[in-house]
C-alpha cells in the first residue's frame, strides 16, 4: 500500500485536497464492486464536491496510474456496455450490437458514451480485474452494466433465473449521470 500512498500524496499535489481524500476514502474503504466503473459526477452528487473538481480529480489519478478510464459505449435499450476501450478515438464503429436486445446503434457521443474510473490493480486488486472468476449475478452487476444501471444487491447464491431477480434488473434503471468529456472549440 506504500506505493498507493506515494501516488495520493502525489495526487494531492495536483488535484483539489478535498476530493482526493473522498477518493481516498473510496478506494480504502468501498466494497469491490464500487471501485469498477466509477462514475465522477455520480461521486461528486453522493459526496457533494463539485462536479469538475471531482473529474480533474478522477483525470489526474487516471494520469498517475490509480485508476484506469474506460469509455464505454452503452446500449440505449438496456444500459449494458457494448464496447469499452481505453481512448475516445477506438470508439469508431459504425453500429454496436447488443446482444441482449437483439438490436443495433449508431453510437453518439452525448448519449451512449460515458467515461468510467476502476481502481488500478497496482493500488487494490478488486473482482472485476479477473470477471471471468465472477458470479453469473456480479459479472451483470460490475462488468456488463453501465454506470446508470444498479441492480439490486443479491447473494452469491441467487439466481437470475429467478421471477424476481428477472424483474429486479428490468426495474433497476435509474437516470444515469453520464460523465461527458467535450472538446472545447
Amino acid at each position: 500500500m506504500s506505493e498507493a500512498k506515494n501516488l495520493f500524496t502525489a495526487l494531492q499535489q495536483s488535484a483539489d485536497p478535498g476530493v482526493v481524500d473522498a477518493i481516498e476514502e473510496l478506494v480504502r474503504d468501498a466494497p469491490d464492486r464500487a471501485l469498477c466503473r466509477v462514475n465522477a459526477l455520480d461521486f461528486a452528487a453522493k459526496k457533494g464536491l463539485g462536479e469538475e473538481r471531482a473529474i480533474a480529480a478522477f483525470l489526474h489519478a487516471a494520469r498517475l496510474g490509480l485508476f484506469e478510464l474506460s469509455w464505454n459505449v452503452l446500449c440505449p435499450g438496456c444500459g449494458g456496455v457494448l464496447d469499452t476501450s481505453a481512448t475516445l478515438k477506438s470508439v469508431n464503429q459504425e453500429e454496436y450490437d447488443c446482444a441482449l436486445c437483439a438490436a443495433g446503434y449508431r453510437p453518439t457521443l452525448d448519449e451512449m458514451v460515458e467515461v468510467t474510473f476502476t481502481v488500478s490493480r497496482r493500488v487494490r486488486k478488486i473482482a472485476a480485474h479477473d470477471p471471468h472468476e465472477l458470479p453469473l449475478a456480479e459479472y451483470f452487476r460490475q462488468i456488463f452494466w453501465g454506470s446508470g444501471i444498479d441492480p439490486p444487491k443479491t447473494s452469491s447464491s441467487s439466481s437470475t433465473k429467478s421471477p424476481l431477480m428477472r424483474s429486479s434488473f428490468r426495474q433497476a434503471r435509474r437516470p444515469s449521470y453520464r460523465c461527458i468529456f467535450r472538446q472545447s472549440s
